[in-house]
């Protein structure tokens, strides 16, 4: 599919012909994703993406309806650094490099449920604007029924990674797992600390450990009304240490989100945080209950007597023959 996006659209009477096929391999989706992301001329390509996105959007019912109980569909997790020029991107734009660098590696990635089709990766808890990461976790979700490509598949994504973007470790994970953005426990930080500024910030820190509540004014609603409330930002910094002229420390993440790390040490400081002085060294993930006790959540497909069998569990199963006229003694 790649060579087909590169040298243009077939002739108008194999479209028809050529989607079908597609669809019928399971190489929709990915065809799909490579037309968008390379946004192909119009004039070259005619009414190909359209038909293709009409397709999917055909089938979203019913992925919708077998997304969450399908044994076939997996899970990559991805843990990647974000450096310049890559952590320049906003949200969406580090999701497109993602998605470049896997389908160019050949892994089969699946489009999201999402009226506006895009593709299924998720970041665990995006970085602050313009500040880079050193190991932030992503979800990428795979196509139904596909493989991966490679079996050193780090090294491939890596060798088709946008500059700033370098992938640390691949995961492939069952389709009943929870969301890395539902496991974020706190993210480690260090702020370069210009080395005119080292003194009066050890000291403002220092005040800032030694109290019990510090106040920081915050624009938010109160009571469905947009304000300014105040919220006690002691709680939101753990763990500060100094290595040198470097502060590191961390702060809570929680599904809802987090105070930008910027704004607290803005407010500590009483200076202003460069993006390029601060850096995310690791986003902690909590134990996942669902793949501790996978028999409880994996998919499972259910009798008339609600006995559970899970659909991927293969030779596990085990026949037991019981003898049902045996009498039944109460007592």
């Amino acid at each position: 599919m790649r060579r087909l996006v590169a040298a243009g659209a077939p002739e108008p009477e194999r479209m028809e012909e050529l989607l079908h096929a597609l669809d019928r391999e399971r190489r929709l989706e990915q065809a799909w994703l490579l037309l968008r992301l390379a946004r192909p001329d119009p004039a070259r390509w005619g009414p190909w993406p359209g038909r293709m996105k009409a397709l999917l959007e055909q089938d979203r019912v019913r992925r919708m309806n077998v997304w969450q109980t399908d044994p076939d569909r997996a899970t990559l997790r991805l843990a990647f650094a974000l450096r310049a020029p890559a952590c320049r991107q906003n949200p969406a734009g580090v999701i497109s490099l993602l998605a470049w660098a896997l389908l160019d590696a050949g892994v089969p990635l699946a489009v999201g449920l999402e009226k506006a089709l895009r593709p299924a990766i998720h970041l665990a808890h995006p970085l602050p604007p313009m500040v880079p990461g050193d190991w932030e976790w992503a979800d990428a979700i795979l196509a139904q029924g596909a493989g991966l490509p490679a079996p050193d598949l780090v090294a491939a994504i890596n060798a088709h990674a946008a500059p700033g973007l370098r992938i640390r470790q691949c995961q492939q994970l069952p389709n009943h797992a929870s969301p890395a953005a539902e496991l974020c426990r706190r993210a480690h930080w260090r702020w370069a600390c210009p080395e005119a500024w080292v003194e009066g910030a050890r000291a403002r820190l220092d005040a800032f450990l030694a109290s019990e509540r510090f106040e920081l004014e915050k624009t938010g609603k109160i009571e469905g009304l947009k304000g300014a409330k105040v919220l006690d930002i002691r709680p939101l910094v753990e763990a500060c240490r100094w290595d040198g002229s470097s502060l590191h420390f961390q702060t809570p993440l929680a599904a809802g989100g987090a105070t930008n790390p910027r704004k607290l040490l803005a407010a500590i400081l009483g200076r202003e945080v460069a993006p390029e002085e601060l850096e995310r060294t690791g986003v902690e993930l909590g134990e996942d209950p669902r793949l501790v006790d996978p028999d409880r959540y994996q998919p499972k497909l259910h009798n008339m007597f609600e006995d559970a069998v899970p659909l991927g569990a293969g030779d596990r199963i085990q026949i037991v023959e019981d003898d049902d006229d045996e009498p039944l003694r109460l007592g």
